[in-house]
């Protein structure tokens, strides 16, 4: 069944029609070379026209993991070096996000004007939600874009409702 996001502030389509994944697939590897069309962004973690459910943080906040070791799972939005210290931060950020492909929110997103984050070649996502509702303004996704992270958008499983596409 395909199913819309809506944002649950105004009622706004925030996505093209979805199918939902039984689960969110293995991020792809990316050696940070040009794609064909040019782009620095990874390849998508979902395909366009899909989502699915992230159980585990996305995205800000950072804590620092309690063994400065670790390094496992060292993703761009799940993790990151700590840069007050030895070892890494890893996401305390919201769990069970809907994360889609970029390209499915065309139109139907506006960068939010209180996120100052840039990276070299798109979002870096480390700052917390940086997109907001097209319509009315709200926050409800974090765009992870640039050149070192996964390309994909984490909407807020608070602010947007799944309803059947009609």
């Amino acid at each position: 069944m395909n199913v819309l996001l809506l944002c649950t502030a105004c009622g706004h389509s925030l996505t093209e029609p979805l199918r939902r994944l039984p689960e969110l697939p293995e991020r792809p590897y990316f050696d940070g070379l040009p794609g064909p069309d040019g782009s620095r962004h990874a390849p998508p973690t979902v395909p366009r026209g899909t989502y699915a459910v992230d159980p585990e943080p996305s995205g800000a906040p950072f804590v620092p993991h309690p063994d400065p070791e670790w390094a496992g799972a060292a993703i761009p939005g799940l993790s990151m070096s700590d840069p007050d210290g030895d070892g890494f931060l890893m996401s305390a950020g919201p769990r069970d996000t809907l994360v889609t492909h970029p390209e499915d929110t065309a139109g139907r997103l506006s960068r939010n004007p209180e996120s100052s984050e840039a990276g070299c070649c798109g979002r870096p996502g480390q700052e917390g939600p940086n997109q907001v509702c097209g319509s009315c303004g709200a926050v409800v996704a974090t765009l992870f874009s640039d050149c070192y992270v996964p390309y994909e958008i984490h909407f807020l499983p608070d602010v947007v409702r799944v309803e059947a596409a009609e």
